[in-house]
């Protein structure tokens, strides 16, 4: 029976060893604790470690809000690497940055006319549509169903053509800021890189 009792107080104080935890934490005045039970409240740092005093997992007292910045911050981080990588493997000296700049810039323009010589054909026919509107509204005649028609598609599509060429002044002035970034970019990372 004695060793039976031996053995138990054995196991039992095996068993607790194994269940204990250690913490590590910096405290409010920036100094190292160790504990068996994690702090109280809000603590820097906290860390669980293992039997050999290894970190088990950190980060374990960060609030929900405080773990999404920091996988945000990571993503963010991970995404410039990725921008960089790029940047570095497109181009060899900002000259070129600023070679497809112009390009792009050039396709552009080249869209941009194309909408404005339709958006001058869309006004010609509009002020046509509209002039046989007014014979009519002077003959006191009713405007046909097809002629209103023709108008309002008329209207639509000079409006989309201007909304278009609005939009492509817009991604004139991000190509530009684009190149500028990207120059300034490479010119950083080529001065740092050996």
């Amino acid at each position: 029976m004695r060793h039976f009792i031996v053995l138990v107080m054995f196991f039992t104080t095996v068993l607790s060893a194994q269940a204990a935890q250690l913490y590590r934490w910096v405290d409010e005045n920036g100094k190292v604790q160790y504990s068996d039970k994690p702090p109280s409240g809000q603590s820097k740092e906290l860390t669980e470690l293992d039997k050999q005093g290894r970190a088990r997992n950190t980060g374990s007292n960060l609030s929900e809000a405080e773990r999404a910045a920091e996988r945000e911050k990571q993503k963010q981080l991970t995404e410039q690497r990725r921008k960089d990588k790029a940047l570095l493997q497109s181009f060899s000296k900002p000259e070129e940055v600023d070679i497809l700049r112009d390009r792009q810039l050039e396709a552009l323009a080249a869209a941009q006319q194309t909408n404005k010589l339709r958006l001058n054909s869309l006004q010609e026919r509009h002020k046509r549509l509209n002039q046989q509107a007014e014979r009519l509204n002077k003959a006191k005649k009713p405007i046909p169903a097809d002629l209103q028609t023709e108008l309002d598609l008329n209207r639509d599509e000079i409006k989309s053509v201007n909304e278009s060429l609005t939009r492509q002044d817009q991604d004139a002035v991000k190509i530009r800021e684009k190149a500028e970034a990207d120059k300034a970019r490479l010119i950083q990372l080529r001065s740092v890189s050996p």
